[in-house]
Protein backbone atom coordinates (compact mmCIF):
# COMPACT_ATOMS: atom_id res chain seq x y z
CA UNK A 1 0.00 0.00 0.00
CA UNK A 2 2.54 2.53 0.54
CA UNK A 3 4.13 1.67 -2.72
CA UNK A 4 1.19 2.84 -4.05
CA UNK A 5 0.45 5.97 -2.20
CA UNK A 6 4.20 7.20 -3.12
CA UNK A 7 2.95 6.10 -7.08
CA UNK A 8 -0.02 8.37 -6.29
CA UNK A 9 1.65 11.21 -4.89
CA UNK A 10 4.16 11.40 -7.46
CA UNK A 11 1.73 11.33 -10.25
CA UNK A 12 0.16 14.39 -8.40
CA UNK A 13 3.15 15.96 -8.24
CA UNK A 14 4.03 15.34 -11.78
CA UNK A 15 5.15 18.50 -13.67
CA UNK A 16 4.32 16.20 -16.73
CA UNK A 17 0.68 15.92 -15.33
CA UNK A 18 0.56 19.47 -15.24
CA UNK A 19 1.38 20.01 -18.42
CA UNK A 20 -0.92 17.68 -20.34
CA UNK A 21 -4.07 19.13 -18.17
CA UNK A 22 -2.90 22.58 -19.33
CA UNK A 23 -2.56 21.45 -23.10
CA UNK A 24 -6.07 18.83 -22.53
CA UNK A 25 -7.79 22.59 -21.34
CA UNK A 26 -6.12 24.40 -23.68
CA UNK A 27 -7.44 22.17 -26.29
CA UNK A 28 -10.94 21.90 -24.97
CA UNK A 29 -10.73 26.13 -25.17
CA UNK A 30 -10.41 26.22 -28.47
CA UNK A 31 -12.61 23.96 -29.44
CA UNK A 32 -15.24 25.58 -27.25
CA UNK A 33 -14.16 28.87 -29.00
CA UNK A 34 -14.60 27.82 -32.28
CA UNK A 35 -17.44 25.60 -32.01
CA UNK A 36 -21.41 27.16 -30.72
CA UNK A 37 -21.70 27.25 -27.14
CA UNK A 38 -25.01 26.77 -25.85
CA UNK A 39 -26.52 24.81 -28.60
CA UNK A 40 -28.82 21.67 -27.55
CA UNK A 41 -27.77 17.88 -29.57
CA UNK A 42 -30.75 19.03 -31.59
CA UNK A 43 -28.99 21.82 -33.15
CA UNK A 44 -25.86 20.26 -33.73
CA UNK A 45 -27.10 17.83 -35.19
CA UNK A 46 -28.72 19.82 -37.78
CA UNK A 47 -25.80 21.98 -38.21
CA UNK A 48 -23.28 18.91 -38.23
CA UNK A 49 -25.13 16.44 -38.94
CA UNK A 50 -26.90 13.45 -37.44
CA UNK A 51 -23.90 11.42 -36.53
CA UNK A 52 -21.17 13.82 -36.06
CA UNK A 53 -24.03 16.18 -34.14
CA UNK A 54 -24.62 13.51 -32.19
CA UNK A 55 -21.25 12.61 -30.98
CA UNK A 56 -20.58 16.44 -30.55
CA UNK A 57 -23.86 16.53 -28.11
CA UNK A 58 -22.50 13.03 -26.46
CA UNK A 59 -19.05 14.72 -25.48
CA UNK A 60 -21.18 18.03 -24.41
CA UNK A 61 -18.89 20.03 -27.01
CA UNK A 62 -21.97 22.48 -27.21
CA UNK A 63 -20.94 23.43 -23.69
CA UNK A 64 -18.40 22.40 -22.93
CA UNK A 65 -17.22 24.92 -20.03
CA UNK A 66 -20.00 23.92 -18.28
CA UNK A 67 -19.69 20.18 -18.74
CA UNK A 68 -18.74 17.43 -15.75
CA UNK A 69 -15.24 16.47 -17.70
CA UNK A 70 -14.29 19.52 -18.50
CA UNK A 71 -14.53 20.69 -14.41
CA UNK A 72 -13.05 17.35 -13.76
CA UNK A 73 -9.88 18.94 -15.55
CA UNK A 74 -10.04 22.16 -13.72
CA UNK A 75 -10.42 20.23 -10.22
CA UNK A 76 -7.96 17.43 -11.49
CA UNK A 77 -4.99 20.27 -12.29
CA UNK A 78 -5.71 22.09 -9.10
CA UNK A 79 -5.31 19.19 -7.49
CA UNK A 80 -2.35 18.91 -8.92
CA UNK A 81 -0.82 22.65 -8.26
CA UNK A 82 -1.94 22.11 -4.55
CA UNK A 83 0.21 18.60 -4.47
CA UNK A 84 3.31 20.39 -6.84
CA UNK A 85 3.45 23.40 -4.15
CA UNK A 86 2.80 21.17 -0.36
CA UNK A 87 5.54 19.66 -2.04
CA UNK A 88 8.19 21.43 -3.09
CA UNK A 89 7.49 24.49 -0.73
CA UNK A 90 8.65 23.71 2.52
CA UNK A 91 12.24 22.81 0.70
CA UNK A 92 11.85 26.94 -0.07
CA UNK A 93 11.01 27.44 2.84
CA UNK A 94 14.29 25.46 4.57
CA UNK A 95 16.75 27.35 1.62
CA UNK A 96 15.43 30.67 2.29
CA UNK A 97 15.64 30.54 6.26
CA UNK A 98 19.67 28.98 5.09
CA UNK A 99 21.94 32.07 6.86
CA UNK A 100 25.48 31.54 6.30
CA UNK A 101 27.48 32.67 9.69
CA UNK A 102 30.79 30.89 9.22
CA UNK A 103 32.26 30.81 5.71
CA UNK A 104 35.90 29.48 4.34
CA UNK A 105 37.24 31.93 2.38
CA UNK A 106 39.34 28.64 0.31
CA UNK A 107 36.36 28.01 -1.32
CA UNK A 108 35.92 31.36 -3.12
CA UNK A 109 38.63 29.92 -5.99
CA UNK A 110 36.06 26.79 -6.45
CA UNK A 111 33.11 29.13 -7.61
CA UNK A 112 32.49 29.80 -11.22
CA UNK A 113 32.28 33.39 -11.07
CA UNK A 114 35.24 34.74 -9.14
CA UNK A 115 38.45 36.79 -9.52
CA UNK A 116 41.04 38.27 -7.10
CA UNK A 117 42.68 41.70 -6.64
CA UNK A 118 45.40 42.88 -4.98
CA UNK A 119 46.30 46.39 -3.29
CA UNK A 120 49.19 48.22 -0.84
CA UNK A 121 46.08 50.67 0.36
CA UNK A 122 45.68 50.43 4.04
CA UNK A 123 42.77 48.00 5.65
CA UNK A 124 40.18 50.12 6.28
CA UNK A 125 40.65 51.89 3.06
CA UNK A 126 40.58 49.05 1.50
CA UNK A 127 37.60 47.67 3.17
CA UNK A 128 35.68 51.10 2.27
CA UNK A 129 36.29 50.62 -1.22
CA UNK A 130 35.18 47.18 -1.50
CA UNK A 131 32.28 47.96 0.65
CA UNK A 132 30.97 51.09 -1.56
CA UNK A 133 31.95 49.27 -5.25
CA UNK A 134 29.99 46.53 -3.86
CA UNK A 135 26.79 48.73 -2.23
CA UNK A 136 26.70 50.00 -5.99
CA UNK A 137 26.52 47.25 -7.82
CA UNK A 138 25.17 44.36 -6.21
CA UNK A 139 24.00 46.07 -2.33
CA UNK A 140 24.79 46.17 1.60
CA UNK A 141 27.42 43.74 2.73
CA UNK A 142 27.07 41.42 5.62
CA UNK A 143 30.14 40.34 7.68
CA UNK A 144 30.51 36.76 8.31
CA UNK A 145 32.67 34.51 10.25
CA UNK A 146 36.19 33.38 8.14
CA UNK A 147 39.50 31.27 8.90
CA UNK A 148 41.33 34.55 8.30
CA UNK A 149 40.95 38.48 7.25
CA UNK A 150 37.24 39.73 6.76
CA UNK A 151 34.78 37.96 4.98
CA UNK A 152 31.38 39.41 4.20
CA UNK A 153 28.07 38.11 2.06
CA UNK A 154 25.82 40.55 -0.19
CA UNK A 155 22.72 38.59 -0.80
CA UNK A 156 19.69 39.77 -3.23
CA UNK A 157 16.46 38.65 -4.06
CA UNK A 158 15.94 36.05 -1.38
CA UNK A 159 12.24 36.21 -2.23
CA UNK A 160 12.20 35.35 -5.90
CA UNK A 161 12.33 31.71 -5.06
CA UNK A 162 8.82 31.75 -4.02
CA UNK A 163 7.60 33.67 -7.47
CA UNK A 164 7.10 29.94 -8.50
CA UNK A 165 4.68 29.42 -5.79
CA UNK A 166 2.91 32.52 -6.34
CA UNK A 167 2.41 31.67 -9.51
CA UNK A 168 1.19 28.45 -8.76
CA UNK A 169 -1.14 29.87 -6.12
CA UNK A 170 -2.05 32.36 -8.96
CA UNK A 171 -2.87 29.33 -11.57
CA UNK A 172 -5.21 28.04 -8.64
CA UNK A 173 -6.97 31.43 -8.18
CA UNK A 174 -8.08 31.44 -11.68
CA UNK A 175 -8.94 27.86 -11.79
CA UNK A 176 -11.20 28.61 -8.42
CA UNK A 177 -12.73 31.82 -10.02
CA UNK A 178 -13.57 29.59 -13.70
CA UNK A 179 -15.29 26.68 -11.45
CA UNK A 180 -17.58 29.77 -9.08
CA UNK A 181 -18.68 31.08 -12.28
CA UNK A 182 -19.34 28.06 -14.10
CA UNK A 183 -21.48 26.51 -10.54
CA UNK A 184 -22.66 29.71 -9.47
CA UNK A 185 -23.21 32.01 -12.37
CA UNK A 186 -25.06 31.78 -15.76
CA UNK A 187 -25.62 33.33 -19.10
CA UNK A 188 -28.58 33.82 -20.70
CA UNK A 189 -31.09 35.79 -22.82
CA UNK A 190 -34.17 37.61 -22.76
CA UNK A 191 -36.32 38.83 -25.18
CA UNK A 192 -38.70 42.07 -24.32
CA UNK A 193 -41.09 44.04 -26.72
CA UNK A 194 -41.57 47.65 -25.54
CA UNK A 195 -43.86 47.97 -22.24
CA UNK A 196 -43.02 44.22 -21.85
CA UNK A 197 -41.64 43.50 -17.67
CA UNK A 198 -40.42 40.04 -17.10
CA UNK A 199 -38.00 38.36 -14.88
CA UNK A 200 -37.15 35.10 -16.67
CA UNK A 201 -33.98 34.60 -18.18
CA UNK A 202 -33.93 31.85 -20.70
CA UNK A 203 -30.69 29.58 -20.40
CA UNK A 204 -27.76 29.55 -23.23
CA UNK A 205 -28.74 25.71 -23.76
CA UNK A 206 -32.79 26.64 -23.82
CA UNK A 207 -32.87 23.73 -21.36
CA UNK A 208 -34.24 25.98 -18.28
CA UNK A 209 -35.63 29.42 -16.97
CA UNK A 210 -33.62 31.41 -14.30
CA UNK A 211 -35.78 33.94 -12.07
CA UNK A 212 -34.14 37.31 -11.38
CA UNK A 213 -34.65 38.55 -7.58
CA UNK A 214 -36.10 41.77 -9.57
CA UNK A 215 -37.74 42.72 -12.65
CA UNK A 216 -36.80 44.19 -15.84
CA UNK A 217 -38.95 46.35 -18.22
CA UNK A 218 -38.02 47.18 -21.98
CA UNK A 219 -39.61 51.40 -22.05
CA UNK A 220 -38.56 51.95 -25.58
CA UNK A 221 -36.51 50.30 -28.09
CA UNK A 222 -34.92 52.07 -30.85
CA UNK A 223 -32.80 51.14 -34.03
CA UNK A 224 -30.84 53.44 -36.96
CA UNK A 225 -30.16 51.98 -40.34
CA UNK A 226 -27.18 52.76 -42.56
CA UNK A 227 -28.40 53.94 -46.06
CA UNK A 228 -27.83 50.39 -46.95
CA UNK A 229 -30.00 49.18 -45.19
CA UNK A 230 -27.58 47.67 -42.01
CA UNK A 231 -28.11 48.42 -38.95
CA UNK A 232 -25.98 51.57 -37.55
CA UNK A 233 -27.65 50.96 -33.66
CA UNK A 234 -29.89 49.80 -31.43
CA UNK A 235 -30.49 51.23 -28.04
CA UNK A 236 -32.81 49.64 -24.77
CA UNK A 237 -33.93 52.17 -22.46
CA UNK A 238 -35.01 49.42 -19.25
CA UNK A 239 -36.39 50.07 -15.86
CA UNK A 240 -35.67 48.16 -13.37
CA UNK A 241 -38.28 46.86 -10.61
CA UNK A 242 -38.08 45.73 -6.79
CA UNK A 243 -41.57 44.58 -5.75
CA UNK A 244 -43.47 46.96 -8.25
CA UNK A 245 -40.76 50.22 -7.98
CA UNK A 246 -38.69 51.45 -9.45
CA UNK A 247 -35.04 51.11 -8.68
CA UNK A 248 -32.54 52.05 -11.85
CA UNK A 249 -33.27 53.17 -15.13
CA UNK A 250 -30.53 53.02 -18.00
CA UNK A 251 -30.29 52.97 -21.72
CA UNK A 252 -28.17 50.30 -23.36
CA UNK A 253 -26.26 49.72 -26.51
CA UNK A 254 -23.83 47.69 -27.79
CA UNK A 255 -20.61 47.56 -25.61
CA UNK A 256 -22.26 49.67 -22.79
CA UNK A 257 -23.95 47.07 -20.61
CA UNK A 258 -26.04 47.96 -17.56
CA UNK A 259 -24.52 45.76 -14.14
CA UNK A 260 -26.78 45.34 -11.20
CA UNK A 261 -26.70 42.82 -8.17
CA UNK A 262 -23.19 41.27 -10.12
CA UNK A 263 -25.87 41.07 -13.31
CA UNK A 264 -24.67 42.14 -16.41
CA UNK A 265 -27.20 42.91 -19.41
CA UNK A 266 -25.76 43.20 -23.05
CA UNK A 267 -27.52 44.74 -25.85
CA UNK A 268 -27.46 41.79 -28.10
CA UNK A 269 -29.63 41.99 -30.56
CA UNK A 270 -33.50 42.78 -31.85
CA UNK A 271 -36.10 41.73 -33.77
CA UNK A 272 -39.38 41.95 -34.62
CA UNK A 273 -42.99 40.66 -33.50
CA UNK A 274 -46.59 40.65 -34.25
CA UNK A 275 -48.05 43.12 -31.13
CA UNK A 276 -51.89 42.61 -32.44
CA UNK A 277 -53.94 41.27 -35.40
CA UNK A 278 -57.23 42.99 -36.87
CA UNK A 279 -59.18 39.91 -38.06
CA UNK A 280 -62.73 39.43 -39.53
CA UNK A 281 -64.55 35.94 -39.16
CA UNK A 282 -67.18 34.67 -41.71
CA UNK A 283 -69.38 31.72 -40.40
CA UNK A 284 -69.64 29.45 -42.86
CA UNK A 285 -73.31 28.20 -42.21
CA UNK A 286 -74.72 31.75 -41.31
CA UNK A 287 -72.33 33.82 -42.97
CA UNK A 288 -72.70 35.81 -39.78
CA UNK A 289 -69.42 38.20 -39.81
CA UNK A 290 -66.80 38.89 -36.86
CA UNK A 291 -64.47 41.63 -35.88
CA UNK A 292 -61.63 40.94 -33.31
CA UNK A 293 -58.70 42.54 -32.37
CA UNK A 294 -56.07 39.79 -31.26
CA UNK A 295 -52.92 40.61 -29.12
CA UNK A 296 -50.20 38.17 -29.69
CA UNK A 297 -50.38 34.84 -27.63
CA UNK A 298 -53.07 36.96 -25.25
CA UNK A 299 -56.63 33.83 -25.78
CA UNK A 300 -59.62 36.05 -26.34
CA UNK A 301 -63.49 34.42 -26.19
CA UNK A 302 -65.13 34.53 -30.32
CA UNK A 303 -68.18 36.92 -28.90
CA UNK A 304 -71.06 34.65 -28.65
CA UNK A 305 -69.59 31.47 -28.06
CA UNK A 306 -67.84 29.46 -25.93
CA UNK A 307 -64.55 29.38 -27.75
CA UNK A 308 -61.55 30.76 -27.71
CA UNK A 309 -59.02 32.27 -30.57
CA UNK A 310 -55.47 33.39 -30.22
CA UNK A 311 -52.22 34.18 -32.40
CA UNK A 312 -49.38 31.62 -31.23
CA UNK A 313 -46.91 32.64 -33.73
CA UNK A 314 -46.02 35.02 -36.49
CA UNK A 315 -43.60 34.76 -39.62
CA UNK A 316 -42.70 37.56 -41.76
CA UNK A 317 -42.65 35.31 -45.11
CA UNK A 318 -44.45 31.79 -44.59
CA UNK A 319 -42.93 29.69 -47.24
CA UNK A 320 -42.44 32.61 -49.99
CA UNK A 321 -46.10 33.63 -49.13
CA UNK A 322 -45.78 36.65 -47.91
CA UNK A 323 -46.83 37.84 -43.86
CA UNK A 324 -48.88 34.95 -41.94
CA UNK A 325 -49.98 34.61 -38.20
CA UNK A 326 -50.35 31.24 -36.80
CA UNK A 327 -54.17 30.89 -35.47
CA UNK A 328 -54.98 28.71 -32.41
CA UNK A 329 -58.92 28.12 -31.60
CA UNK A 330 -60.94 26.01 -29.42
CA UNK A 331 -63.53 25.31 -26.65
CA UNK A 332 -63.01 27.48 -23.31
CA UNK A 333 -61.44 25.08 -20.77
CA UNK A 334 -60.35 22.45 -23.37
CA UNK A 335 -57.08 24.00 -24.24
CA UNK A 336 -54.76 20.66 -24.53
CA UNK A 337 -57.28 19.85 -27.47
CA UNK A 338 -56.66 23.48 -29.67
CA UNK A 339 -56.20 23.09 -33.32
CA UNK A 340 -53.73 25.83 -35.37
CA UNK A 341 -53.80 27.05 -38.66
CA UNK A 342 -51.54 29.34 -40.70
CA UNK A 343 -53.23 32.21 -42.04
CA UNK A 344 -51.93 34.70 -44.79
CA UNK A 345 -51.99 38.30 -43.99
CA UNK A 346 -53.93 40.93 -46.22
CA UNK A 347 -54.82 37.75 -48.92
CA UNK A 348 -58.30 36.02 -49.79
CA UNK A 349 -56.74 32.40 -49.77
CA UNK A 350 -59.24 29.38 -49.74
CA UNK A 351 -56.84 28.28 -47.05
CA UNK A 352 -57.69 30.91 -44.31
CA UNK A 353 -59.82 29.17 -42.35
CA UNK A 354 -60.33 27.72 -39.16
CA UNK A 355 -62.95 25.85 -37.20
CA UNK A 356 -66.44 26.83 -39.13
CA UNK A 357 -65.21 30.13 -39.87
CA UNK A 358 -63.44 31.96 -42.66
CA UNK A 359 -60.67 34.25 -41.95
CA UNK A 360 -59.36 37.34 -43.21
CA UNK A 361 -56.55 39.21 -41.50
CA UNK A 362 -56.67 43.01 -42.72
CA UNK A 363 -53.88 44.42 -40.35
CA UNK A 364 -50.59 42.74 -38.73
CA UNK A 365 -49.08 45.63 -36.35
CA UNK A 366 -45.75 44.53 -35.87
CA UNK A 367 -43.21 46.21 -33.39
CA UNK A 368 -39.73 45.65 -32.21
CA UNK A 369 -38.30 43.83 -29.38
CA UNK A 370 -35.09 43.60 -27.66
CA UNK A 371 -32.96 41.05 -27.21
CA UNK A 372 -30.69 41.12 -24.27
CA UNK A 373 -27.92 38.66 -22.96
CA UNK A 374 -27.81 38.10 -19.14
CA UNK A 375 -24.88 37.13 -17.44
CA UNK A 376 -23.72 36.34 -14.09
CA UNK A 377 -20.51 35.35 -13.31
CA UNK A 378 -19.31 35.52 -9.32
CA UNK A 379 -16.06 33.89 -9.86
CA UNK A 380 -14.70 37.18 -12.47
CA UNK A 381 -12.93 39.06 -9.33
CA UNK A 382 -10.90 35.87 -8.40
CA UNK A 383 -10.07 35.70 -12.36
CA UNK A 384 -8.34 38.78 -12.83
CA UNK A 385 -6.85 38.54 -9.72
CA UNK A 386 -5.08 35.37 -10.15
CA UNK A 387 -4.33 36.77 -14.24
CA UNK A 388 -2.66 39.88 -12.66
CA UNK A 389 -0.30 38.17 -9.74
CA UNK A 390 -0.04 35.44 -12.14
CA UNK A 391 1.78 38.14 -14.83
CA UNK A 392 3.18 39.76 -12.12
CA UNK A 393 5.04 36.39 -10.57
CA UNK A 394 6.17 35.48 -13.79
CA UNK A 395 7.66 38.89 -14.79
CA UNK A 396 9.30 38.67 -11.23
CA UNK A 397 10.71 35.36 -11.60
CA UNK A 398 11.89 35.76 -15.11
CA UNK A 399 13.66 39.14 -14.64
CA UNK A 400 14.91 38.29 -10.58
CA UNK A 401 17.17 35.76 -9.29
CA UNK A 402 18.43 34.81 -5.98
CA UNK A 403 21.96 36.23 -6.22
CA UNK A 404 24.99 35.72 -3.41
CA UNK A 405 28.43 37.79 -3.84
CA UNK A 406 31.25 36.73 -0.89
CA UNK A 407 34.00 38.78 -0.22
CA UNK A 408 37.06 38.30 1.68
CA UNK A 409 39.98 41.07 2.11
CA UNK A 410 43.20 39.25 3.57
CA UNK A 411 46.61 40.95 4.49
CA UNK A 412 49.69 39.48 2.93
CA UNK A 413 52.06 41.51 5.18
CA UNK A 414 55.15 39.86 3.72
CA UNK A 415 54.17 41.85 0.51
CA UNK A 416 52.48 44.68 2.70
CA UNK A 417 49.74 43.79 0.28
CA UNK A 418 45.75 43.24 0.96
CA UNK A 419 44.04 40.52 -1.00
CA UNK A 420 40.25 40.71 -2.21
CA UNK A 421 38.49 37.48 -3.44
CA UNK A 422 35.41 37.86 -4.60
CA UNK A 423 33.26 34.85 -5.76
CA UNK A 424 29.53 34.97 -6.48
CA UNK A 425 26.21 32.90 -7.41
CA UNK A 426 22.94 33.46 -9.23
CA UNK A 427 20.00 31.03 -9.26
CA UNK A 428 19.09 31.95 -12.75
CA UNK A 429 19.91 34.59 -15.29
CA UNK A 430 23.71 33.77 -15.08
CA UNK A 431 24.43 36.22 -17.60
CA UNK A 432 23.38 39.20 -16.29
CA UNK A 433 24.78 37.99 -12.74
CA UNK A 434 28.52 37.50 -14.91
CA UNK A 435 27.28 41.11 -16.84
CA UNK A 436 27.57 42.64 -13.00
CA UNK A 437 30.07 40.63 -12.29
CA UNK A 438 32.42 41.76 -14.46
CA UNK A 439 31.39 45.33 -13.80
CA UNK A 440 32.13 45.07 -10.28
CA UNK A 441 35.85 43.96 -11.01
CA UNK A 442 36.02 46.47 -13.86
CA UNK A 443 35.15 49.05 -10.71
CA UNK A 444 37.19 47.80 -8.09
CA UNK A 445 40.36 47.75 -10.35
CA UNK A 446 40.25 51.63 -11.33
CA UNK A 447 39.34 52.87 -7.93
CA UNK A 448 42.25 50.66 -6.44
CA UNK A 449 44.00 52.31 -8.97
CA UNK A 450 43.54 55.56 -8.65
CA UNK A 451 44.08 56.09 -5.11
CA UNK A 452 47.25 57.24 -3.63
CA UNK A 453 49.14 54.51 -1.48
CA UNK A 454 50.69 55.30 2.14
CA UNK A 455 53.98 53.94 3.21
CA UNK A 456 53.88 50.59 5.60
CA UNK A 457 50.29 50.88 4.40
CA UNK A 458 49.79 46.99 3.66
CA UNK A 459 50.50 46.60 7.58
CA UNK A 460 49.07 49.47 8.92
CA UNK A 461 45.90 47.71 9.64
CA UNK A 462 43.42 47.47 12.59
CA UNK A 463 42.63 44.38 14.11
CA UNK A 464 38.74 45.79 14.28
CA UNK A 465 38.85 44.75 10.68
CA UNK A 466 40.19 41.46 10.96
Amino acid sequence: MSKERNAVFRLITSVKLTLVLFLVLAGASVVGTLLPQGATTAQLQSRFGPAFGALLGLLHLGDIFHSAWFSGLLLLLCANLVACTLDRLPKTIRILKQRETAFDAKKLSKFAHNFALTTPLPFEKTRSVVETAVGETFGRMSPVESNGGFCALSETGRWSRLMVHVAHLSVLVILVGALVGSFLGFKGTMNLAEGDTSSTVMSADGRHAIKLPFSVRCDKFTVSFYKTGAPKEYKSDLDLLEGGRKILTKSILVNHPLIYKGITFYQATYGTILKQAAIELTDRDSGKKISMELPFEQPVTIPGTHHLLFIADYQDNLMGFGRAIELAYGKLGQEKDFSARWILVDRSFHGNRIGNYLVHVSKASKSYFTGIEVKKDPGVWFVWTGFIALTLSIGLAFYSSHKKLWVCIQTDAEKKKNIITFAGKASRNPHLFEEKFEELHAILKKRLKELPVMENSATNTDNKGL
